[in-house]
């Protein structure tokens, strides 16, 4: 995955509303992702988005601590 379709990925996350997975709007919980190349589709359940939203935010935080290293 380039850092532009984590970049991507990463926004698409955030946006998702999360509320709409405990109320009748959303009653599966399911969320459709595609990354900006639209030759992957990703389905996630409520769960997995929240593991998800987690290790994006680990990576980036680990991207920004490396950078810092490196400068």
């Amino acid at each position: 995955m380039s850092f532009c379709q984590l970049l991507s990925l990463r926004q698409k996350l955030i946006n998702i509303d999360l509320e709409t997975h405990f109320n009748d709007r959303n009653l599966h919980g399911m969320e459709v992702l595609m990354l900006c190349n639209k030759e992957h589709l990703f389905i996630f359940n409520t769960l997995e988005i929240l593991d998800l939203k987690e290790l994006l935010n680990n990576t980036f935080t680990t991207l920004e601590i490396n950078s810092m290293i490196v400068c």
